[in-house]
């Protein structure tokens, strides 16, 4: 009983030890993350590219590296760019989108028969008047900066992992004591690579489809910064359950201030949250299968504590990084229970027919040096 109040103790030490950890060095994991994140994108591009038979026939893997390596860092400048262009026109535009906007909400009170009411020309001196969006959208100006910065370090990151990834396997061998131990690690990362490989891909994939049907209807319709918003809802589509809801969120917001009419706000709210059901109801599952195999609840927790931890960047990477550990915990005897009981269907402790446990060493052989 001692002994397992003890480890209780400890194991709880621990945890808020590496909780807090995490939380003072924000600034420095989430680029390293991001930048193992893309890497994981950009060496399943190049891996895919080489089974096209034009491109994969004359085309070394390390060309096809440094190419997606390319491509990638375009784009993120252009989506840079993109975010800081559309910020400098709302700013403009922001005076007439109040007014719009609280010309809109009386409108609405007088459909409700309120506007006569004494209370009403209080709450909206105090609650709507009181709202300065110039100043808040000056404040993400700043954050949009912030965010440049930080696309320029992942930058860095990627294409440092890039080349050290050609090593990694290498470096493995020379490190572990034993061929079997060598065997066993390089297993661990093959499928870690594998699950969140394919996993990152195909949602990229998703989300810049949905990105793309969203910029057309949004574009239909008429409503501004189209490109801004549908850039906005592929990037917060990585986040389970809340991120839809968000993207949707904000096109419908600008629509209301831009517009003033319910009739545009129906039509906005409609088309977008029908792409978002098509895709997440129809398209990923089909393309995705049960590639993560993470029961939903634990989704919903590890949503909620790497939010708590590292705000949206945590919630972007929260799915990815609880793959990771339910599928290193697979590997283990001691820890399997907990990887199936994290799991949606309970084979995260069966999937590997090679799984051994530390005790079993008959098989180990000391590595050879050349």
């Amino acid at each position: 009983m001692n002994n397992r109040f003890r480890n209780l103790v400890y194991g709880l030490a621990f945890a808020i030890m590496v909780g807090f950890i995490l939380r003072i060095g924000k600034p420095i994991f989430i680029p390293i993350i991001s930048g193992i994140i893309s890497v994981y994108v950009l060496s399943t591009v190049a891996t895919s590219l080489g089974r096209v038979p034009i491109i994969g026939s004359w085309t070394p893997l390390w060309l096809r590296h440094f190419a997606a390596l390319l491509v990638f860092i375009f784009l993120g400048f252009l989506l840079v760019v993109l975010f800081a262009d559309n910020i400098q026109q709302v700013i403009a535009l922001a005076p007439q989108y109040q007014a719009t906007l609280l010309g809109f909400v009386g409108d609405i009170a007088k459909m409700l028969g309120i506007d006569d009411e004494p209370s009403w020309g209080t709450i909206r001196n105090l609650v709507l008047g009181q709202i300065d969006l110039q100043r808040i959208i000056s404040t993400t100006v700043t954050s949009v900066s912030v965010l440049g910065g930080q696309v320029f370090v992942v930058f860095l990151y990627a294409s440092f992992l890039m080349a050290e990834r050609l090593h990694f396997s290498r470096k493995i061998i020379q490190a572990a004591s034993t061929q079997q131990d060598a065997k066993r690690i390089m297993e661990v990362v093959g499928s870690v690579n594998e699950r969140i490989g394919n996993y990152l891909t195909v949602k990229t994939l998703v989300n810049v489809l949905l990105g793309l049907i969203s910029y057309v209807c949004m574009r239909l319709i008429g409503v501004d910064f189209a490109g801004f918003f549908a850039v906005l809802i592929g990037v917060l589509n990585y986040i389970p359950y809340v991120g839809s809801m968000v993207g949707v969120a904000f096109p419908v917001l600008l629509t209301a201030a831009q517009f003033g009419s319910i009739d545009a706000i129906l039509i906005v709210l409609i088309s977008l949250s029908a792409s978002q059901i098509f895709m997440g109801g129809f398209v990923e599952p089909r393309l995705l299968g049960r590639s993560m195999n993470l029961s939903p609840f634990v989704v919903l927790i590890s949503l909620t504590v790497w939010y708590a931890l590292w705000g949206i960047g945590g919630a972007i990477l929260a799915v990815p990084m609880t793959s990771v550990v339910v599928i290193v915990l697979a590997e283990f005897k001691p820890t399997r229970p907990i990887s199936i009981l994290l799991s949606q269907d309970g084979n995260f402790g069966n999937n590997r027919r090679g799984a051994r446990t530390a005790d079993d060493k008959s098989a180990q052989q000391p590595v050879s040096s050349g």
